[in-house]
């Protein structure tokens, strides 16, 4: 806890000292008198005089600023101005200056939070890391049934560009495909296609796709594709997943995994002809109770070898996933009692377990993983009863402590045995590429943060879609987690949000002051104080309010991941 606070604070402070340090440079650069530059807000806890200014970090955490001579985010009055800068010289004040030099000190603040931003993308993708696969690539998994992706027009790409008005070539995107461009960009991962369903607004996005053909030759289509939204659903989607390959980490002893020849290492791509990921064999593998033989494609050190397999018939939770997971003894701790950590909507219906729910008791003796395990393999179709403790939610406020008795069908499902784990590759770009690559994801991100105010001005995105505080301490504490990749990416994408945030015309913003330098730049006189007192506090009230509201968002979500 203590260190995702550290963590956090430094993210926090990194990102306010390069914002200041824009204003602060740009300032010096045309002379003005700047009595401090405070990372964090007073009291003053500790700092240095060097020449003129006082370098110095304040009790509290929550910002920063440079105190400039006749530069202020309230008027105040002449007195006040004149007992701390009256020994200063008016040409060296702020308000003195010309338009144009006041409008670049307001704009070097934002601008070198988008520096920042293009140079965390080049350090990560300088440093690389491995990373998931799914983190570099843009390829799909599972197609949902009924989907707009399973239904999408493929036009085949050949010397001409193909007529959206004739017949499609192919329908339906497929497990295995590859993503490479949304609306003429390109796409790095998964992501980019989920934002891209999430930012359209409802509206039609065209992609390229390439398909890789059974002699192996790449095919690639155009095709258009309109997001929809499920009724459940927050938000539109295509209906695709990420492609997580089929990586065998372990082969379990005795197994028929193990009697047919399959190694750890292995890369299953195919079942019975059909292209899956690793969602879709365990899926295909589950429903396989009958002990009917399925052949695979293995890929195995570059090379493509077929295997048939029969799993065998054994006992399940079905849509219950637990912490240890329920697994042979010598995976996990044989003695743990297992935590319920997803629940199908399925199975929560039907037997009432709940996620949090710590089994205690199986058919009255006590639950532990090598029991579980035990008995899910000597009673395949019985329904069995189990106690659970249901911890207290809010200390008690939301809901208390208490025992309760649940039903669970043991249910037949075929199993080879062997454990998939996600498959890792190593990412870095080579130095040349750095610069350029680090400049398109920094504008890929600026576009991005773009559509999301437009979309939010236009009430097609709901204002309870946005985090505060608390969603930047939960994302960068658990990409923290993750490594330096993710780390600096979810860095660098803040850094660009801080950009595009401050540059709003909202008063008491960065982007609101430039409003007022811009008035006055065309009528030739500055705004009177009254008014500029008067939308200087109506700012402030505005952007508190927006923190109280992005800060209730995310209680309001901790509570509805808190309750099942």
């Amino acid at each position: 806890m203590l260190l995702n606070i550290v963590i956090f604070l430094l993210v926090l402070g990194v990102l306010i000292f390069f914002h200041e340090l824009g204003h602060f440079l740009a300032a010096k650069s045309f002379g003005i008198y700047c009595e401090r530059f405070s990372l964090g807000m007073p009291p003053r806890l500790w700092g240095i005089k060097w020449g003129e200014t006082d370098y110095c970090i304040g009790m509290l955490p929550i910002g920063g600023y440079v105190k400039m001579a006749g530069q202020e985010d309230a008027p105040r009055s002449e007195e006040e101005q004149e007992r701390d800068f009256g020994h200063i010289p008016k040409e060296r004040w702020f308000s003195s200056k010309p338009p144009w030099q006041r409008a670049v000190v307001l704009v070097a603040g934002p601008l070198m939070n988008l520096v920042l931003g293009v140079g965390l993308y080049a350090l990560m993708l300088g440093l690389g890391a491995e990373v998931l696969e799914s983190d570099v690539e843009a390829r799909i998994g599972e197609v949902e049934a009924g989907s707009p992706a399973e239904n999408a027009p493929l036009y085949a790409l050949n010397d001409a560009e193909p007529s959206l008005d004739e017949p499609p070539a192919a329908t339906g995107w497929r497990t295995g495909d590859r993503v490479l461009t949304m609306d003429g960009g390109r796409v790095d991962t998964m992501q980019d296609v989920l934002l891209g369903a999430i930012l359209s607004g409802g509206e039609q996005r065209v992609f390229e796709i390439e398909r890789t053909t059974p002699d192996g030759a790449a095919q690639r289509f155009l095709s258009p594709l309109r997001p929809r939204k499920a009724e459940d659903a927050d938000h539109p989607r295509f209906g695709v997943r990420a492609y997580q390959s089929a990586l065998i980490h372990d082969v379990h002893e005795g197994s028929p995994a193990d009697q047919a020849g399959l190694e750890a290492g292995d890369i299953i791509r195919q079942v019975d002809g059909r292209e899956v990921d690793m969602g879709l064999l365990t899926d295909y593998i589950e429903k396989q109770a009958e002990e009917t033989p399925i052949e695979l494609l293995v890929e195995r050190d570059g090379e493509y070898v077929t295997i048939e397999v029969t799993p065998q018939r054994v006992g399940r939770f079905v849509g219950l996933r637990t912490s240890p997971p329920i697994t042979r003894p010598d995976q996990t701790d044989p003695e743990a009692k297992p935590e319920v950590m997803a629940v199908s909507p399925e199975l929560e219906e039907q037997s009432d377990i709940l996620s949090q729910d710590i089994i205690i008791e199986v058919e009255g003796e006590p639950a532990t993983v090598e029991r579980l395990y035990e008995i899910q393999q000597e009673r395949i179709g019985d329904t069995l009863e189990l106690t659970v403790r249901r911890p207290s939610i809010g200390y008690g406020i939301l809901r208390s402590e208490e025992v309760a008795t649940v039903h669970l069908e043991v249910t037949p499902v075929g199993n080879i045995g062997v454990t998939f784990g996600p498959r890792t590759v190593f990412h870095r770009v080579p130095l040349a590429d750095v610069p350029s690559e680090a400049t398109r994801k920094s504008y890929q991100a600026v576009t991005q943060v773009l559509r999301t105010v437009q979309l939010l001005a236009m009430r097609d995105l709901s204002m309870r879609e946005l985090g505060g505080p608390v969603m930047i301490y939960q994302v960068t504490t658990t990409a923290a987690e993750h490594g330096h990749y993710l780390f600096l990416q979810i860095m660098a994408f803040i850094s660009i949000n801080l950009c595009i945030f401050n540059l709003l015309p909202l008063p008491v913003l960065d982007g609101g002051q430039l409003v007022f330098v811009a008035i006055e730049a065309v009528r030739r006189k500055p705004v009177s104080a009254k008014v500029f007192e008067i939308t200087q506090m109506a700012g402030l009230f505005l952007i508190v309010s927006l923190i109280l509201f992005v800060t209730y968002n995310d209680i309001v979500r901790l509570v509805n991941m808190a309750i099942p």
